[in-house]
């Protein structure tokens, strides 16, 4: 039988490619050895290149399934490549050329133009994410190696009861007589965080009991979080990095995403899988996933917009009640976890099994 390794770059929880690369690893039908790359890797790491290359060496596959571009997956290509591992399939999940706030421009034009671009050059085999991605002008010169689209999976929750749902706003010391919104992600700008507090002041008003759940870790010197100081009647509860979120979603009643750029966001499908609506900037897979049903798109970076969605969703319960039906049968359909499992196998026996008769 041939031999398939996988790799993954970041820590547990930390992101979507390592949520898809242990739901993978969880739920499928295939034995595979594995490689991590838990920490940045700091620019050009010949350490890292030599642990990845003694691992190739231990395991010999025949395919190795590498996530993402750049520092998070060149070190495991060129480590793919100097071993001779016939099938190198490289799947996208973000560019540092989307980055509009980086802190080094330098930096940012070496990962684009050498570390992507060599990690490109060295795959046999590359996959998107989301369909957006695969259309991309710099995946051009590489549509020969293209092999389709394979979405992010979602765990599929059991639904929580009215009485269990008010238990867990007890524990949680939140108000059962507001509105919930809830966002899922690292607080960063690029995250729409800013613009996010610019709409919250426009809807700031008596009578409208709102509370604002923000899960994720950043901004450590707190100055995103500053921009939502003075409101006065919209609560905002900055929770922090937690490993669950899933008594978060369970009482929320709607989500909200206005992110500058995105491939396929595991936050976005794993909130619709809790059967509530989203809010969404119209920015790469978010499109693809909410024209399928259950929310609403956005124009990005428009505060105007952003505050009214967000509004609506305040005041039209029943809107938000079907929209949440609709997010749900939406992950059942196209974003389960079987369904990742499924296709990513299939890819992978079609890749080996032509490589046999090739």
């Amino acid at each position: 039988m041939s031999k398939i390794m996988q790799h993954c770059f970041g820590a547990d929880n930390s992101g979507g490619p390592i949520n898809a690369f242990n739901r993978l690893i969880k739920y499928s039908k295939y034995q595979y050895s594995t490689i991590r790359q838990i920490e940045p890797a700091g620019g050009l790491n010949k350490k890292l290149i030599n642990h990845f290359i003694t691992e190739i060496k231990k395991q010999k596959p025949d395919l190795i399934h590498i996530r993402g571009l750049g520092n998070e997956g060149f070190h495991a290509a060129l480590a793919a490549k100097i071993m001779g591992v016939p099938n190198i399939l490289v799947s996208i999940h973000g560019t540092h050329r989307d980055l509009k706030y980086h802190s080094n421009p330098l930096k940012k034009w070496i990962m684009v133009n050498i570390f992507e671009r060599l990690t490109l050059n060295f795959a046999t085999d590359i996959v998107t994410v989301c369909e957006y991605a695969a259309t991309r002008d710099f995946l051009k010169p590489y549509k020969s190696k293209l092999r389709g689209t394979v979405p992010n999976g979602a765990e599929i929750p059991e639904l929580l009861s009215k009485n269990t749902i008010l238990e867990i706003k007890e524990k949680l010391g939140i108000s059962t007589e507001k509105r919930i919104g809830v966002c899922v992600s690292r607080i960063t700008v690029e995250k729409g965080y800013l613009i996010l507090a610019e709409a919250l002041k426009k809807i700031d008003k008596e009578g409208s009991p709102f509370l604002l759940l923000i899960v994720g870790g950043g901004d450590d010197d707190h100055s995103i979080r500053k921009s939502y100081l003075g409101l006065k009647n919209i609560e905002v509860k900055f929770i922090g990095h937690v490993k669950n979120v899933n008594e978060y979603l369970s009482i929320s009643d709607f989500f909200i995403f206005p992110t500058f750029h995105e491939n396929l966001s595991n936050a976005l499908i794993e909130a619709m899988s809790y059967q509530i609506p989203a809010i969404a900037t119209a920015v790469g897979g978010n499109s693809e996933v909410i024209q399928k049903g259950g929310g609403v798109l956005i124009e990005s970076n428009n505060v105007d917009e952003l505050a009214n969605s967000i509004e609506k969703f305040l005041h039209e319960t029943k809107l938000t009640n079907s929209l949440g039906l609709l997010a749900r049968q939406n992950i059942i359909n196209n974003y389960s976890i079987k369904k990742m499992v499924i296709s990513w196998e299939k890819l992978y026996e079609q890749i080996l099994l032509e490589g046999k008769d090739g």
